[in-house]
């Protein structure tokens, strides 16, 4: 664990540079690229559901890459430069994968198989990446951190849809899949540089010991569980629906030029993500990091009930602000708690179990709001206010949850002692 002394913002900004990268990759792909590509094979009507199931199969793919990144991240620790090379592996993995999409357009099956490769790749370098968190032992550093995480995540997938929107609405498609090739690997190299420094330097401490330490066999009876829980129903509401912002644009508000509507909506919900997530990640630990996830959640529900109920892109911005900006705080807070709740010597395959609930959400989110659309496909009215009921009750759900959490942990007679600050 890095020592409990404060550490320079060059360093948390170092390490955290990859997402940057990795988030323009993820939304340009999700939100643009891939419904685009689907698009160009089958038709509209049963590309919702094709567009969902692909998204899933990648996904699950990203699942089986971060988590055996991080088992392998707490095994490599103490040998030099080697959580370095894994980083440096799945980035090469990427930029391979990408350009293995920009040059073969021969059928769906190469497509679905490159962006599948993309997936495993970029979560093997994240998996490398994501404990540094839980290895921050200042509960200061470690809020700012998550702002800076948070910051760095919104701000890659606004560049994912400025840059990206304005390629493809210029028909300039290889130059969309280069440009994320040259983001990630400026990133990824940064990131993975800091990250080298660190492991030596890491070398030559000794981690204190604490009593917060537990065998992986107790993880579904502590506040971990409760919050990966509670986190997959909340990121659930929200994953999912990257996928099918531009089908909602083309068929339900019936834009002329949907790939600039996504753009915009993107840099505008996202800016204010981003603003929220730095602000209150880096006050989380000051302001109780549990009602903060609770009240975010909740306040994301509510706009997500009435989006299908106003067809104006203008509401829809206002709307879709609340839920950026309560997506933004619950991604930097949520991954701020997760490294105050995870033992010493275990971040790395704690934090992978963590991002499987993120990774279990946008596996499983689009194959539903997908087959919802599909199944509604002669009405799409309908098929998207059964996406955006489903994506608000999946918020309530987890805030159920995490309130559930907040009360166990409260309770004077619980088996598990709380290491939430109120």
């Amino acid at each position: 664990m890095i020592k409990k002394g404060r550490k320079p913002l060059s360093f948390m900004l170092g390490y955290n540079l990859i997402y940057l990268g990795v988030n323009y990759l993820w939304i340009s792909y999700e939100t643009m690229i891939l419904p685009t590509q689907v698009s160009l094979f089958i038709s509209l009507a049963s590309a919702s559901f094709i567009l969902g199931l692909t998204a899933s199969i990648g996904n699950t793919f990203g699942i089986l890459g971060n988590l055996g990144s991080g088992f392998l991240v707490d095994h490599i620790r103490k040998k030099l430069g080697m959580r370095c090379i894994v980083t440096l592996v799945g980035i090469s993995g990427v930029v391979i994968s990408l350009l293995f999409e920009a040059t073969t357009k021969l059928s769906l099956l190469f497509l679905i198989a490159g962006y599948v490769s993309i997936q495993a790749f970029s979560n093997i370098s994240m998996g490398s990446i994501q404990p540094v968190i839980a290895e921050i032992g200042n509960e200061t550093d470690r809020g700012t951190s998550a702002g800076i995480n948070g910051l760095f995540t919104l701000t890659g997938s606004a560049l994912g849809f400025g840059i990206t929107s304005t390629l493809l609405s210029s028909g300039l498609y290889d130059s969309s899949i280069y440009s994320i090739m040259i983001g990630i690997t400026i990133t990824g190299i940064g990131s993975a540089f800091v990250i080298a420094m660190h492991d030596r330097r890491s070398q030559r401490t000794v981690p204190p010991k604490t009593t917060r330490e537990k065998s992986l066999r107790e993880i579904e009876n502590t506040n971990f569980s409760l919050l990966a829980i509670g986190s997959f129903f909340v990121f659930s509401g929200i994953t999912g629906l990257t996928y099918f912002e531009l089908f909602f644009f083309r068929t339900v508000l019936h834009s002329s030029n949907p790939d600039l509507l996504v753009g915009i909506a993107g840099i505008t919900v996202l800016s204010i993500s981003a603003i929220s997530s730095i602000v209150v990640g880096h006050f989380s630990h000051r302001l109780g990091r549990v009602r903060i996830l609770e009240i975010a959640a909740i306040v994301a529900a509510i706009p997500t009930f009435m989006i299908p109920f106003f067809h104006n892109f203008y509401i829809f911005l206002i709307l879709g602000s609340f839920i950026g900006a309560s997506y933004g705080v619950y991604y930097s807070v949520s991954f701020a708690m997760a490294g105050e709740l995870t033992p010493h010597g275990h971040s790395g395959r704690y934090i992978a179990f963590f991002y499987l609930s993120i990774s279990m959400a946008s596996a499983l989110s689009p194959t539903l709001y997908g087959s919802m659309i599909f199944l509604f496909s002669q009405t799409y009215d309908n098929g998207f206010l059964a996406l955006f009921s489903s994506s608000g009750f999946l918020y309530l759900v987890g805030a159920f949850i995490l309130n559930y959490m907040d009360r166990r942990s409260r309770n004077p007679n619980s088996n598990s002692k709380s290491t939430m600050k109120e």
